[in-house]
């Protein structure tokens, strides 16, 4: 038990995962706070271009606040490194066919 978050890949109806993190709860909050008006129902939240360039820029300057929860668990200083890479690579997949291609973040526990 625990959190597993995904940032999945939505083409003409065929998904596919763009990232995977276990337990690394301030990421959650912050996309939850910032994208989803706090709501956190391990609903799918939809992220546009401009939404993932502002979670990659609180990600370098080190401004996810510390989320808590049920079985949780902790983020790590290395969770920064992983994210941006999952988030630089979101981005190139949805440039390659913007008027298509979305991306959505979802959690669960």
């Amino acid at each position: 038990m625990g959190l597993d978050m995904y940032l999945m890949g939505l083409d003409n109806g065929a998904e596919c995962e763009l990232g995977y993190w276990r337990k690394h709860p301030d990421l959650h909050g912050y996309i939850c706070r910032e994208f989803a008006g706090g709501v956190d129902e391990c609903q799918r939240i939809p992220l546009t271009k401009d939404n993932m360039q502002v979670i990659l820029a609180a990600t370098r300057a080190g401004d996810l606040e510390t989320t808590t929860g049920f079985f949780f668990g902790e983020s790590r200083p290395e969770d920064a490194e992983h994210t941006i890479a999952i988030f630089e690579k979101a981005l190139k997949w949805k440039a390659e066919d913007p008027f298509v291609r979305e991306v959505v973040y979802q959690a669960s526990w």
